[in-house]
C-alpha cells in the first residue's frame, strides 16, 4: 500500500497519527468540534466500555478517552494503514482497551474488502465506484464548492482501490470471549455493513448495550430496518441527516435505553 502513517497537530492541540491530513481534519471537525457521536442525549460515563466499530485512525477512540478517561475502548479497524495509525494514537495517549485489526460482521472468518488509499473512510465490503464518485461530488458541493469545481476535483482523483483480505469477527463472539457484561456506547461506521454488524449481536447481548450511534446508508429500506430493530430491542431511537450529507443516502441513528 502506498499510503503511510504520518503525524498532524489538530486544533485541540495534540498530535495525531493519520493517513492523510484532509481526512484527519474532517474527522476532527465531526468528532471533536461537532461532537457527532454524543448528540441527542448520548453520554459517556466513568467506567464505560466503548465499542468503536470501524475505527479508522482511532479519532473517536481518542475522543472517548479524552472525554472520559476512565472508559475502556474496544476498537476494530480492518485496513492495515489506518490500523497502524489507530495503534499509534492508542499508544501515544495510553488509551485503555484493545485495538484489533479486523472487520466486524454477521459471520466470523475471513473476508475481502476494498481499500481506498485516498479516501480511507470509504473503504469497505460493498464497493460501488459510481456511488462513491457521486458521494464525493455531493460532499464537495454541500461543503461549498461549485459543481464545476467538484467535477474538476473528481476528474483528478486517481483510482487507488485495492482489494485486501481481512479477518472478520462477530460482536457477540467478542463479548463472550472478553467477558464483557455491559457496553456504554456502541459506535458503528462501516460503510454499508452496519446491518450485518448488528446481525452479529445475539438476542441475549442486546440488553448489555446502553446506547448505540451508527451511520446508516439508506439503501433498499435499510434505515427503516435499523430503526425497527433498535426499537424492538427496547431503545428510544432518533435518526437525522447532517446538512453535509443532504442529497445522499447517509443518516445517523442514535439509540438510548429509556433508563439510560
Amino acid at each position: 500500500m502506498s499510503a503511510s502513517v504520518q503525524t498532524i497537530k489538530l486544533p485541540y492541540g495534540r498530535p495525531s497519527a493519520h493517513v492523510n491530513p484532509g481526512e484527519a481534519q474532517f474527522l476532527y471537525q465531526e468528532i471533536f468540534a461537532e461532537r457527532c457521536y454524543l448528540r441527542r442525549g448520548l453520554e459517556l460515563r466513568a467506567g464505560d466500555v466503548v465499542f468503536d466499530v470501524g475505527a479508522n485512525i482511532g479519532m473517536f477512540s481518542l475522543f472517548a478517552h479524552l472525554e472520559c478517561p476512565d472508559v475502556t475502548v474496544h476498537a476494530f479497524e480492518p485496513a492495515p494503514v489506518p490500523y497502524a495509525a489507530l495503534r499509534a494514537n492508542a499508544e501515544r495517549y495510553a488509551i485503555a482497551g484493545r485495538f484489533e485489526q479486523c472487520a466486524v460482521s454477521d459471520v466470523a472468518g475471513r473476508g475481502k474488502m476494498t481499500f481506498y488509499t485516498d479516501t480511507t473512510m470509504m473503504s469497505g465490503f460493498h464497493p460501488d465506484p459510481a456511488t462513491r464518485a457521486e458521494l464525493l461530488r455531493r460532499l464537495a458541493i454541500n461543503g461549498g464548492y461549485s459543481a464545476e469545481a467538484a467535477d474538476r476535483m473528481l476528474a483528478e482523483l486517481p483510482d487507488t482501490s485495492q482489494v485486501i483480505e481481512t479477518s472478520v469477527v462477530r460482536l457477540s463472539d467478542v463479548i463472550a470471549e472478553r467477558g464483557i457484561t455491559s457496553i456504554g456506547l456502541l459506535k458503528i461506521d462501516v460503510e454499508k455493513n452496519e446491518r450485518h454488524v448488528m446481525a452479529g449481536i445475539d438476542a441475549g447481548d442486546w440488553p448489555r448495550i446502553r446506547q448505540v450511534v451508527t451511520e446508516v446508508h439508506d439503501i433498499d429500506g435499510r434505515l427503516d430496518e435499523v430503526l425497527t430493530l433498535l426499537r424492538g430491542q427496547g431503545f428510544t431511537v432518533l435518526s437525522e441527516q447532517e446538512p453535509l450529507f443532504a442529497g445522499t443516502d447517509i443518516y445517523q441513528v442514535v439509540a438510548r435505553r429509556g433508563d439510560a
